[in-house]
């Protein structure tokens, strides 16, 4: 863990660069500082200057007489080798490099960033960038604002981090319109050194930051990541916008799991199992964010909603009904109390509509029984200004109420005038509640402090060991290293599969017919025949499966009709035998499930299966080894959950048998991490509800 403290907590700084021309980033980096009224003292470095905006300005840094604890390099990119060599030399273990030019334009720019790197480590320097930029923090003793965006930050309680400097000064400029504000914020730029995992180690402590939020276009070290956001996510909330969701086309692979594992489904699989919350939109990303910052996490989940039109009042309901939020269901002694209060043509269900005419009183009344109801755990207010004006009045008692309730969040959706904000700002200095102007975007909100709240309750869970034959697996995989075989056979998968105790149907494996025909009478007709070869990857392309073979004469018809497919394409040679294996009966429900190594990182696949697998991609992924959560989570988290119940024809399937099945593949490749990539397709579902894995393929 890198000490990053001194770098946002300087009692000093040097802005390399800086100058006295208007509109220069240089001179921006000095104003910045000025106006934030940065508590230390800001130095300014120019050869051709002796002050700059009133600030002292030295030729170089190391003739700046204290040593200071962090540099602002903003030179070009041919010079800031040297210049970070200088701030070496001037004991400066802290730099920010502003100047762009580096590894985001290729060649010798590249070069010249990973001679700074290695530089940087040799000498135990910190390096934020280059091409960022710049960082902030607003806590009263620090005032630091050595950024070169426009406008001064809005204070409040958010870590920010961004690999898009351009996203950072776009932010700043709006954060006065979102009810939120920052803490303190690092741009990364390049990562050359400092990435986001950095940053977030070092906001894990820091009271000033409450909840972490980061936009990321790539995962720096996923190993490292599931660590260090798993721990931390337990303490504070982390809020992750990764851009680059958009198919780009898998690299080339031999398996479905390769082909369906892009960087995007892994990461949102990583996010997942290390209780990261992940937002695909910015307005999501601060949405979420203004709940948190002004909300406590709720003791349930049971949500009411009062408005006073009928209409939005259905919209919201429909809402909460697609985000999965339970409604309240209200008391009779609680209907009896809004009765009292509202309007006669009032409803007092959930929604409660205290209709278009009620009064301030009247709507404030309705609150009030509402979060002082047992069955109500969070509250949606809408408000329509329809008639009287009650937005201010109805405010003012919302934050009344917030302190009575702080465990019952209050979550607004205003659709009154645009002046609004203004006027509630003026009137309620302490204004403290999150407010919307769509109901999709308050209940997106609460659905995540449900997720929040779900994710703590949740214990820690090991990673758990069952029993298998790792010595047969091991002899199988050091036979097909010795053979220089890379993708093995479908006989040394399926082996592999039984000595990790997969559900597998029985099978056997013959070298002529006569096997055949042995292995058939023990196993019992139909059965299924599948070549296993050392260089076919997809049977089903030749020809290399069929099914349903009833009897012992059709068993020699089509053994007579493979061999000579085999022949035909020039395949015999590479054979290794014949799977002769039970047909699965009833078998119309198929899953897959697979594993592929991805940056150091095993990601286990789960979902619907079959020759559709790569259409349909209704697959999700968790990175391994798998905790007993992590397997729920992945049976839980496609429409593959809803083929394994009661449907026509077929009895529901053990769900702790799929569960054990993807924990076994997780424990599998733990075991032997030289495994690249395994496929389990399809998991077949019988009509006696038992899952048996029909086929696999596994490569080193």
């Amino acid at each position: 863990m890198k000490d990053l403290y001194s770098m946002l907590h300087p009692k000093s700084i040097a802005i390399i660069g800086a100058s006295a021309k208007n509109g220069s980033v240089g001179n921006e980096l000095i104003k910045r500082s000025l106006e934030a009224k940065f508590k230390g003292k800001i130095y300014a470095v120019n050869p051709k200057n002796s002050e700059i905006e009133g600030v002292p300005c030295y030729p170089t840094v190391l003739e700046i007489p204290q040593i200071v604890d962090v540099a602002i390099i903003a030179v070009p990119a041919v010079a800031v080798f040297d210049v970070v060599k200088q701030c070496q030399q001037a004991q400066i273990k802290n730099v920010v490099i502003i100047s762009s030019g580096f590894k985001e334009v290729g060649g010798e720019g590249k070069e010249l960033e990973a001679q700074i790197t290695n530089f940087a480590n040799e000498n135990n320097m910190n390096v934020i960038g280059p091409n960022c930029l710049g960082i902030i923090n607003t806590a009263d003793d620090v005032c630091l604002n050595a950024t070169f965006a426009p406008l001064q930050p809005t204070k409040g309680n958010i870590g920010f981090a961004t690999q898009s400097g351009a996203l950072a000064s776009g932010i700043i400029n709006i954060l006065p319109t979102l009810n939120i504000g920052l803490a303190q914020m690092v741009s990364l730029g390049n990562q050359c050194q400092i990435d986001a995992l950095d940053v977030m180690e070092m906001w894990e402590n820091d009271a000033h930051v409450q909840q972490i939020l980061m936009y990321l276009e790539s995962i720096p070290d996923t190993k490292r990541f599931r660590e260090v956001a798993s721990r931390i996510s337990k303490k504070k909330p982390i809020l992750i916008l990764k851009s680059g969701r958009s198919a780009r086309g898998a690299a080339a692979s031999v398996s479905h799991t390769g082909s369906l594992a892009g960087d995007d489904t892994t990461a949102t699989g990583l996010f997942a199992t290390s209780g990261v919350i992940r937002e695909l939109y910015l307005r999501d990303l601060f949405n979420t964010a203004q709940v948190f910052e002004k909300c406590d996490i709720p003791s349930g989940n049971q949500l009411a909603i009062v408005t006073n039109a009928g209409g939005p009042g259905i919209l919201a309901t429909d809402t909460a009904n697609d985000y999965g939020i339970p409604l309240a269901t209200l008391t009779d002694a609680t209907k009896s109390k809004l009765r009292e209060v509202l309007p006669s043509q009032a409803s007092v269900n959930n929604p409660v509509d205290v209709i278009a005419s009620a009064t301030a009183e009247q709507y404030c009344d309705a609150v009030k029984i509402l979060l002082g109801a047992k069955e109500v755990d969070i509250l949606l207010v809408i408000y329509l200004y329809i008639t009287g004006k009650n937005d201010i009045a109805i405010t003012q008692y919302l934050e009344t109420l917030k302190k009575k309730y702080p465990q019952k969040p209050i979550v607004c959706v205003y659709m009154t005038t645009p002046d609004f904000e203004d006027e509630a700002r003026a009137e309620i200095p302490n204004w403290d509640i999150p407010t919307f102007r769509f109901m999709v975007d308050a209940l997106h909100s609460i659905k995540r402090l449900i997720e929040r709240k779900e994710y703590l309750e949740k214990d820690n869970q090991t990673t758990p060991t069952l029993k298998v034959n790792k010595e047969k697996a091991k002899q199988i995989l050091e036979n097909a290293k010795q053979q220089g075989i890379n993708q093995l056979t479908t006989m040394q998968s399926l082996q592999i599969f039984d000595a990790y105790g997969l559900p597998l149907p029985k099978f056997g494996i013959a070298q002529s017919l006569k096997d055949a025909k042995d292995i058939a009478n023990q196993i019992s007709y139909p059965v299924v025949l599948k070549l296993s070869s050392k260089t076919v990857t997809h049977k089903s392309d030749i020809g290399g499966v069929i099914t349903n073979i009833k009897s012992e004469e059709e068993l020699g018809f089509w053994w007579n009709r493979l061999v000579d497919r085999l022949n035909k394409a020039n395949l015999v040679e590479s054979l290794d035998g014949i799977v002769v294996m039970q047909q699965v009966s009833g078998a119309n429900r198929e899953l897959v499930a697979g594993v592929v190594e991805k940056n150091g990182v095993h990601q286990m696949m789960f979902g619907l299966g079959g020759i559709f697998v790569e259409a349909l991609h209704e697959v999700t992924f968790r990175p391994c080894p798998l905790t007993i959560q992590d397997a729920q989570s992945l049976i839980n988290g496609t429409k593959a959950k809803n083929i394994m119940g009661f449907i026509r024809g077929g009895m529901a399937t053990d769900l702790k048998v799929v569960q054990e099945t993807l924990l076994r593949l997780s424990q599998l490749v733990t075991d032997f991490p030289e495994i690249k990539e395994i496929d389990a397709n399809p998991l077949m579902i019988d009509d006696k509800g038992r899952l048996l894995v029909v086929d696999a393929r596994i490569v080193l």
